[in-house]
């Protein structure tokens, strides 16, 4: 008698079971489970005749379901969400830059330019940091990003190779010469033919006043360029050249010089020879002068001893080539008809006048130091209030005056 097997489906809820039976018994089973289809709704389409219904307008800012979209971006948001670190640099350097410059430079514009360098180079460093950070923070794609940050450091480079336009060559001989100081306000320099007294130093120029009262605006380039010549504070020699003839005895004129040195203001003089010509003997009268501020006063004035002192020793000064008059002998000497050596009553001094800008700002700068030196000094011993307000006070005028100063021209 054979075998009869049939096969019996059972539905379920997660699937279909087949149980394999024969003759009455289960022989096996198999299981069969179905993958549920989830339904795609359709999306939202517009109202394409006209404008957008109020409803659709809030589903699209604010979610359709706030409980069902809680913790996700709305599209407006999404889009902010990339500018907000920028926004927060934006403001950091705008309130970083603001307070930079009140600091620096807002709240002290009774500095010089000179005093002022350094501020306005913090700030500018400050400026140029706030810019890459901005670069940085924007949402710009990687690329682009370095290729500005890459234009930007080309473009300083090229600031710096071509340092040879004026602008930036003074710029950067202002620099230098706020690093090295060869010279201050106040002092005497000689550039090239021009030989006066430091009034002003500026970011581009550097103001002397010259022996005949002129202001001149000598570029900072140019102390690069050329060797200045600085007058030291300690002193400085001065001297004068005359010629006389070889029959006149150097043992006879060299105390005759050193004399007329001495009376004109001058200190450890002597007497050098520095040429023998073919007709005359060349002299250099030398002394050093420790008050610089009567340098021009004393440099005529040695001129005008050596007159008195030789010519009140029947010495010729002239070179024996001179030409003399068909009615003159050759015995006759010339010598003044008077040789008064009395004092002169002419009391101006020349350095007053000549220098008188430069007087006065090398003088209101080291009234300047001085009492902010003493105030500073004040404030370390926790001095009050009161006894440092006059100091205060004298300190403002002087600053004040000194600007006004450094305005004249």
């Amino acid at each position: 008698m054979g075998t009869h097997a049939a096969a019996h489906r059972i539905n379920c809820g997660c699937g279909q079971v087949f149980e394999l039976r024969n003759s009455g018994h289960v022989i096996g089973v198999r299981v069969f489970t179905l993958t549920p289809i989830t339904p795609i709704t359709p999306p939202h389409r517009p109202n394409t005749r006209g404008a957008l219904p109020p409803k659709a307008i809030a589903d699209m800012m604010w979610g359709e379901n706030d409980a069902e979209n809680e913790g996700n971006l709305t599209p407006m948001t999404s889009l902010l969400v990339p500018y907000i670190p920028l926004f927060i640099v934006l403001t950091i350097c705008g309130v970083g830059l603001t307070l930079g410059h009140v600091m620096l430079l807002a709240r002290h514009k009774e500095m010089e330019s000179e005093a002022k360098l350094p501020r306005q180079i913090a700030l500018l460093l400050l400026t140029i940091l706030s810019l890459v950070l901005v670069i940085i923070a924007a949402p710009l794609p990687d690329s682009t990003r370095d290729q500005i940050l890459t234009l930007m450091g080309i473009a300083m480079s090229a600031a710096i190779a071509l340092s040879s336009a004026s602008f930036v060559t003074n710029f950067m001989a202002a620099v230098m010469l706020r690093i090295t100081k060869p010279f201050k306000v106040g002092d005497f320099i000689t550039v090239g033919d021009l030989f006066g007294k430091v009034s002003a130093r500026g970011l581009f120029d550097t103001e002397i006043q010259t022996e005949y009262r002129e202001l001149i605006a000598i570029p900072n380039a140019t102390f690069i360029t050329q060797s200045v010549t600085v007058a030291r504070s300690s002193g400085v020699i001065v001297s004068t050249t005359l010629s006389l003839g070889y029959d006149i005895s150097f043992a006879d004129v060299e105390p005759l010089m050193l004399e007329a040195a001495t009376d004109a203001g001058l200190s450890d003089s002597y007497v050098h020879i520095i040429e023998l010509g073919d007709f005359s003997i060349s002299y250099r009268v030398c002394g050093l002068l420790t008050n610089l501020d009567s340098i021009l006063t004393v440099r005529s004035e040695l001129r005008h001893q050596l007159l008195i002192k030789l010519h009140g020793a029947d010495i010729e000064i002239v070179s024996p080539t001179v030409t003399r008059h068909i009615t003159q002998s050759a015995e006759q000497k010339i010598l003044p008809v008077s040789n008064d050596a009395a004092p002169r009553e002419n009391t101006v001094i020349a350095e007053e006048i000549v220098f008188d800008k430069a007087n006065q700002i090398a003088t209101l700068e080291t009234a300047r130091d001085e009492l902010q030196a003493k105030l500073q000094q004040l404030k370390e011993l926790n001095s009050a209030a009161a006894e440092m307000a006059p100091v205060e006070e004298k300190l403002a005028h002087t600053e004040q005056v000194l600007k006004d100063l450094s305005q004249e021209t």
